[in-house]
């Protein structure tokens, strides 16, 4: 669901921050964030963050929709989803669209929060904090780097030994152009490192099931650093993929011939495995999703443990 405006009356001058937290239950950090995102205005002009206001102001909310998605897991702490292809994990702007966000908040209220993200196109697990206690206990433990994620993908190709991709990358957004949207590798980029192993390669359709390890966390880290060393995750539309047919997909991402272009019908990449202590307890979740346009691998998606290590090659330019 869209953000959606409404409107309030000031009676007694209050700076625009504490207004929204001690009205409309905002945390510091979101406060913060709506007041540097416009959504706080006051007769259409964006306010700051101690400025007193009163009278009448306008807030963009968002309004959670329950899209009839149920958690993997929930307790009083915290929850997991299992998200979909082709589902934003985040509203994006103030457009007209789903996000897990909606399943999230229209179950949990709006004190719960996803707690890292997944890309559009990308299945798979999201770990979400139920309460604003919690999201700051979880959310160090993903600082910590000790929440341990694991991704499955098929990609193009035969990979026939395990590697870990050290390439930096930078993203782009800033420049502007159409294919700015892409992170690249680049020398100058944030430190970025991959840890890839095969499962399986089918001869037939010559693509390999992988088990990917990102040990860092930049956009698009994974899809790229597969591109990258010649072996694209298939279904991909941004990395390894011819760039006018990138161009077609991002004027018209229902385009009927993506499969015939990206060589699958979705992304092949799932959020696979999420592992981590919490309150002296031990949790493993697996995603419940395979790659149904991939059948001669979808036996691989019931095995209880990650592969074996293998003869490791670091890939570094």
């Amino acid at each position: 669901m869209p953000f959606v405006t409404k409107h309030y009356y000031l009676k007694e001058p209050i700076a625009a921050f504490l207004f929204l937290m001690r009205e409309r239950g905002y945390s510091l950090k979101a406060a913060q964030r709506a007041i540097d995102k416009a959504y706080l205005r006051q007769n259409g002009r964006k306010v700051a963050k101690n400025e007193m206001l009163s009278g009448a102001v306008q807030l963009d909310e968002f309004q959670a929709t329950d899209i009839n998605l149920a958690p993997l897991y929930a307790n009083e702490d915290f929850c997991v989803y299992d998200k979909p292809h082709n589902l934003l994990s985040h509203p994006k702007g103030r457009f007209y669209h789903y996000s897990l966000n909606d399943a999230l908040k229209s179950r949990f209220g709006n004190t719960a929060s996803i707690l890292h993200r997944l890309d559009k196109q990308t299945s798979g697990l999201l770990l979400c904090s139920i309460n604003p206690k919690t999201q700051k206990e979880l959310k160090k433990l993903m600082e910590q780097r000790a929440v341990s994620k694991i991704y499955r993908a098929i990609i193009q190709g035969r990979l026939k030994e395990e590697i870990l991709i050290d390439e930096s990358i930078s993203t782009q957004m800033r420049k502007g152009g159409d294919l700015c949207i892409k992170s690249i590798i680049c020398k100058n980029g944030k430190p970025s490192r991959t840890l890839v192993r095969p499962i399986a390669y089918d001869t037939t359709s010559d693509s390999t099931l992988i088990e990917a390890i990102p040990l860092t966390g930049r956009t698009h880290q994974i899809r790229l650093h597969c591109a990258f060393i010649g072996h694209r995750i298939l279904g991909d539309p941004l990395y390894g993929a011819k760039e006018e047919y990138s161009r077609i997909y991002l004027e018209n991402p229902q385009l009927p011939q993506y499969t015939q272009y990206f060589g699958a019908p979705y992304l092949c990449l799932n959020a696979y495995q999420l592992n981590f202590s919490f309150k002296d307890k031990l949790y493993s979740f697996r995603s419940g999703f395979s790659f149904h346009c991939a059948p001669h691998f979808s036996s691989y998606f019931h095995t209880s443990a990650t592969m074996p290590p293998l003869t490791l090659q670091i890939w570094r330019s």
